[in-house]
């Protein structure tokens, strides 16, 4: 009797840790799809919206719910792309799931989806997409080491000026240097901002910050689309002194 009780609890052990192998929580449940598009990437041509294209063609989700959540793009110094990451929430099938693209300096993309238990606010995705496409990546300094590419949606009041020190419109496919921009709109703006790699430098132990201020850093710049430029409620362009009431 004591060696089939033994043999019973073993059974018991061994079927609960198969089960905890298998079982994926719901908030973790991973989708990752076998048909993965090679996009073109060229330099000075990152594949912006061909990502979209290639995530609505590849992922069932429902376009309208879809809440932009990361996108982050990575230049070495010759300006040549070395890995975009871009991520979304959408539902799928009445249910909230987040949405990611890979994307190597080889075209290479990798999509994936993963079950969520929350909707997220925010801007659709595509307006970020097309505000960092109407960038003139040629006229980008990439610095030593490259840059990093973040963008950024804004709903409140604000005006950027020569603290900041570079900003630029991008417009008719070159980047205009502006002197001043204010926005005072109920709509979602966005801001394009380019960091280069710093060198290597010891780090301040008495330095609790963990990043710097967009306009702490000289050599980074804000970029604005022509949607915000159409949206911004004074604009001051830098060569000129001119100024624009939109």
């Amino acid at each position: 009797m004591r060696d089939r009780w033994l043999i019973l609890g073993i059974v018991i052990v061994v079927v609960f840790v198969l089960w905890r192998a298998f079982y994926v929580p719901p908030g973790y449940e991973t989708i990752k799809y076998e048909t993965v598009p090679v996009l073109p990437a060229e330099q000075h041509n990152p594949p912006l919206l061909e990502i979209w294209e290639a995530m609505e063609e590849q992922i069932p989700f429902d376009n309208r719910t879809a809440r932009l959540m990361l996108f982050d793009m990575r230049f070495d110094a010759n300006g040549s792309l070395n890995v975009i990451q871009f991520s979304f929430t959408a539902d799928m099938e009445g249910e909230p799931w987040a949405h990611s693209a890979f994307v190597l300096r080889n075209g290479s993309t990798y999509l994936s989806s993963q079950r969520i238990d929350f909707s997220a606010s925010g801007p659709h995705p595509l307006g970020a997409l097309t505000a960092v496409d109407s960038i003139p990546f040629d006229e980008v300094p990439y610095g030593k080491r490259g840059v990093n590419l973040n963008i950024f949606c804004h709903e409140e009041n604000r005006t950027y000026d020569d603290t900041y020190g570079n900003i630029y419109a991008a417009l008719d496919g070159t980047l205009r240097p502006l002197k001043e921009i204010s926005f005072a709109t109920p709509e979602v703006w966005h801001t394009v901002e380019i960091y280069p790699f710093p060198e290597p430098a010891e780090i301040d132990p008495n330095d609790n910050r963990t990043s710097r201020r967009i306009d702490e850093i000289p050599e980074a710049l804000v970029i604005f689309a022509p949607r915000e430029i159409a949206l911004a409620e004074r604009v001051v362009y830098a060569e000129t002194n001119g100024t624009e009431r939109i």
